[in-house]
């Protein structure tokens, strides 16, 4: 069992509904704790100041040999997994949103390190470079899927207020020398509409706190770890708006299982997401089905029929048409020249000549 097993119940692509007590922080972490007195496990507590020294200075001299490559190069590996390796133009892409000036955090001998980070508006990623003291081994967790953190918190750095950062996701890339006190993974926080917002230009602060390396079993057959500490990160003005609003002009759909008619209100792309809103009749229930296609200048598609948002009465209110906010992050990205039309039901819909 992994710490995604205990979260299905978190994620819902078609509604986001306010999180209850099953899934608040404090539940994950009670059921995480859970699971892991299940089976044998290693809890890496603080060594001596002169061993946190000694990692730190290994990780600034391993770290540098990642500085001749750019946040294109960095997360090909990942979206070699998650998709398709990346070419030449979504890796100049990267470069160009992204930033590899990111300051690492040590706690507890421990330092993460982040390698390099993208964002649009809604989501950020981060590939993170954990290095635990020497002689410390970390399990090899393969390429798995998890959500590794035991509490994730962020905030707006000069008021201390808290920001709604939505879902938590990790991949682990491959470790090319297991056995060792290091292991690398890509860190996503997936927004919403009316979440925090990447791009506003607002300085944040990002705490994660307690990494759980838990294999999936019948795979690696190493034991769990937690590696205690809290890393916090500053995150401030990195991010380059690149987005493309889009005018739906009242394209409908008609949904065959409610026999609703589903009209696109808005649409906004970026190379990493798509967001909109979509209306229709209160009777068709909160679960209208809906589908995006992007369809691009090669003649490739790219469907979007699930999304991370919230419905409510909209500006018509109670009565009136009831509406839909959603974000859908691609699985690979996607420069914005390289899509001709979107195609809503039997609407197309053509894409302006310019970005911003």
């Amino acid at each position: 069992m992994r710490i995604s097993d205990l979260l299905d119940g978190w994620e819902d692509c078609s509604v986001e509904l306010s999180p209850g007590p099953e899934v608040s922080p404090e539940r994950i972490r009670e059921r995480t704790m859970k699971l892991l007195h299940t089976k044998p496990r290693h809890r890496l507590l603080p060594r001596l100041a002169a061993c946190a020294a000694l990692a730190a200075a290994l990780t600034i001299s391993a770290v540098a040999a990642y500085q001749i490559w750019g946040p294109g190069n960095l997360f090909d590996s990942f979206f070699t997994i998650e998709s398709a390796p990346l070419d030449e133009g979504q890796k100049a892409l990267l470069d160009e949103m992204g930033t590899t000036d990111l300051a690492p955090s040590t706690s507890n001998g421990i330092t993460i390190t982040p390698l390099a980070s993208v964002a649009d508006a809604y989501n950020c990623y981060l590939r993170l470079r954990v290095e635990a003291p020497e002689g410390t081994v970390l399990p090899d967790m393969g390429t798995q899927e998890d959500h590794v953190f035991l509490d994730v918190d962020l905030r707006d750095t000069a008021t201390g207020e808290r920001l709604d950062w939505g879902v938590q996701k990790a991949r682990f890339l491959p470790d090319r020398t297991p056995g060792d006190n290091v292991v690398e993974l890509v860190f996503i926080l997936y927004g919403r509409p009316g979440g925090v917002n990447w791009n506003d230009g607002v300085s944040k602060t990002l705490y994660l706190t307690d990494l759980a390396l838990i294999p999936r079993e019948g795979t690696s057959g190493e034991e769990p770890m937690i590696l205690e500490g809290t890393w916090s990160f500053a995150l401030d003005h990195l991010y380059r708006s690149k987005i493309l609003e889009v005018d739906p002009a009242g394209a409908v759909r008609l949904d065959t299982e409610t026999q609703a008619m589903v009209t696109l209100e808005s649409l906004t792309l970026s190379p990493l997401s798509v967001s909109f809103t979509l209306s229709y009749p209160p009777d068709a229930g909160p679960f209208v089905h809906y589908e995006l296609v992007l369809v691009c200048k090669d003649g490739s598609t790219v469907t979007i029929n699930g999304a991370n948002g919230y419905g409510d009465p909209g500006p018509d209110g109670p009565g009136g048409r009831d509406y839909f906010y959603g974000v859908s992050a691609f699985d690979i990205p996607i420069p914005l020249e390289r899509i001709d039309h979107i195609q809503f039901g039997d609407c197309s819909i053509f894409l302006p000549d310019t970005t911003q």
